[in-house]
Formats: C-alpha cells, structure tokens, sequence
C-alpha cells in the first residue's frame, strides 16, 4: 500500500513538472506596433515672378511609409495642374499673379495629416536704366559733335530722352540732304515729319508684347497704313536697324526708291542665326 501511495505521488509530481513544461514552452503573442501618425510639412511660403516653374517641397514631412497627395489653388479659385503631384516635391508653372495655396497631405497606417503653404506670384516692372534699346539710334544718330555728349545722351534716363529731339532732327535733316532728300518736306512710312520722328526716336526704349503682333515701324511693308502703324514695341526677330533705316531714308513710298535709297534702308545682316530663348531677357544663348 505504502508503494501504491509514493507511486502516486512520484507520478503526480511528474504532471506537474511536465505541465509546468509545457507552459513554459509556450510561444508568448505577437506583439503588433502601433504605427505612429504622420506630421505634414508643405515646405515654406515662396514669392517667384510670374511664368516661373515652382517646386513645392513636403519632404520635411514626418512618419512611416507616408504617401502624398498635393491639392494647389490659383488665384482665382481654379485647380492647379501638378508636375508628380503624388510624390514629396510637385511642380507647376505660376501663370497668373497672385497667392497660390498649396495643401499636402501625408497618409500611412497612423493616420493623415494635412499642411498648407502659400506661393505668392508677382508680376515684375522692368525698368530701362539708360538709352541702349535700339542699336541703328545709339550707335549712329545720337552723335550731337563728340564722345562726351554721345555718352551723356546713352546714361540718360528715357523719361528724359525727349530733350534731345532737337539735336535728332538735326541729324537727321543733315544726312537727308547730304543724299538729296528735302527734309523741310520729308515724311516717313508712318507719316512723320522730320521733327516727329526725332521725338520718338529721341526716346530710345522698346516696349514688348508677348502676344500682340509687332508694331515697330510698318507693320507690313506690302500693306502701309499712314498714320496707323505706330512704334510700340517689336518681336524679336524684327530687324530693328532696317526698320529704323526706312524710317529715316525710305520716304512714305517704297515703291519709287532711288538707288541711293535701297542701298540706305537696310544693314544686310541677316535674320539671328539662334533661336531665342523662351524666358527673360529672351536673348539666344551666345556662341
């Protein structure tokens, strides 16, 4: 009996030492992290000129596997077309002046958060800081005598350039007669006397227009409307010399030149041999 019982005994411990095994062998839970929440960050407040490309910037943006997406408002209320408008750093051209509004939103398995930054566009004023606009006037008909006096006239201001249009027109009532011309009676393609056109052109500053076709001198020499076609600016592949060579040699008909005329109104330089850049100042990139 006394066996039976330390048997017993011996075989209830052992379910116990093997019991309390196997609970120790069990594997614990998996534990799942908890993924964070993401923090937007749409980059800083920019000021760019108009018509420049814009790259916005989220990339400072915090957490996990973030994806983004961008949303931007022109200035007048419409969507924005983006440039990879779902990665860290979109880009668009700001075609309109004003405050753009840009949000970014960064999602991962946290959460979304959301961020706003402003793009403000402005439209730059380009002054011209001295006379140096149209070649044929500063290099030929602004000579008043000697050096000084040439140079005192290209660093004057071109609010101020009409206060030499008395010594215009002296040069160019002198160089008419030299070839025959009367300049008493003498009126251009644009129907300008003499002491008209040395206002105009006394003033040496161009304007431009993207859009609006050219109006500097004729606009069309086969089609002359006199008094109509004004000097208001110029393509860039207007030959600004010619025009201005016709202004001051052609006469108001081109159909009846002389020799001397034809040979006068026209530098035979060529059209520009590069194309010209799309941007400000538009010059062609240099050889």
């Amino acid at each position: 009996m006394k066996n039976i019982k330390n048997t017993a005994i011996l075989f209830c411990l052992a379910l116990l030492v093997t019991t309390a095994s196997c609970k120790e062998d069990e594997p614990d839970e998996p534990t799942v992290p908890e993924v964070e929440a993401p923090q937007a960050n749409a980059g800083a407040d920019q000021t760019v000129d108009i018509e420049k490309a814009v790259t916005l910037d989220g990339s400072s943006s915090m957490g996990d596997n973030i994806t983004y997406a961008w949303t931007v408002t022109d200035p007048s209320g419409g969507t924005v077309t983006l440039e990879g408008g779902d990665s860290a750093m979109p880009s668009f051209v700001a075609m309109q002046a004003g405050d753009y509004e840009a949000t970014v939103t960064v999602t991962n398995a946290g959460g979304t958060a959301s961020a706003m930054t402003t793009i403000t566009v402005e439209n730059p004023t380009f002054a011209t800081a001295d006379q140096m606009g149209r070649p044929a006037i500063n290099t030929v008909f602004n000579f008043f005598g000697d050096a000084d006096t040439k140079n005192g006239y290209n660093r004057t201001l071109p609010t101020e350039g009409a206060a030499n249009a008395t010594a215009f027109q002296g040069i160019l009532d002198a160089l008419q007669g030299y070839i025959g011309l009367d300049p008493g009676s003498y009126t251009n393609v644009l129907g300008l006397d003499n002491a008209t056109t040395a206002t105009v052109l006394a003033t040496d500053v161009l304007g431009s227009n993207k859009t609006a076709s050219s109006t500097y001198g004729p606009a069309d020499l086969n089609n002359l409307m006199l008094g109509q076609n004004v000097l208001n600016g110029r393509g860039l592949a207007d030959d600004v010399v010619d025009v201005t060579l016709i202004l001051a040699f052609a006469g108001n008909d081109l159909a009846n030149l002389s020799d001397l005329q034809t040979g006068l109104i026209g530098d035979n330089v060529g059209a520009n041999d590069k194309e010209f850049l799309t941007s400000f100042p538009y010059l062609a990139a240099p050889h």
